[in-house]
């Protein structure tokens, strides 16, 4: 399954994050990267519930498993689903994990069109190299 990359979703900030990189986290192309801000602090210690970046299936698909990869492990996400492009997304799909080079996420059929790939415990940078989806 194909997802495409289309936005950066910072609701607690300036509703932003490198939002002309995130194309690179759906391209095919693990050298390249959609990557956040970069942050001193632990994102709840600056009043961050998180950041991330939306996918879009094209269509509302059903789906069992969500691989990451990246070049920066040691950061927290969580998959969610929403409604909208714009959120809420307020349904988790897949348990926090901490990542490392290429971590797969279970989600147990969960459906939707939109899937926010949401970091939640972040001390630094991330890169997000390449998500796939099954």
């Amino acid at each position: 399954m194909q997802l495409q990359a289309v936005a950066s979703y910072d609701p607690d900030g300036d509703g932003q994050e490198h939002a002309e990189a995130v194309p690179n986290a759906t391209d095919g192309n693990q050298t390249t990267y959609w990557t956040t801000e970069g942050y001193r602090s632990p994102l709840t210690a600056i009043g961050k519930r998180g950041v991330g970046i939306v996918l879009d299936a094209g269509e509302w698909v059903q789906l069992s498993e969500l691989t990451v990869v990246s070049d920066t492990p040691g950061f927290t996400l969580e998959i969610r689903t929403g409604a909208d492009p714009e959120g809420p997304f307020e349904d988790l799909a897949g348990e926090p994990q901490t990542v490392e080079g290429e971590t797969t996420f279970e989600l147990d059929g969960a459906e939707s069109q939109y899937w926010l790939i949401w970091i939640t415990d972040l001390d630094g940078r991330a890169h997000i190299n390449e998500v796939t989806a099954r």
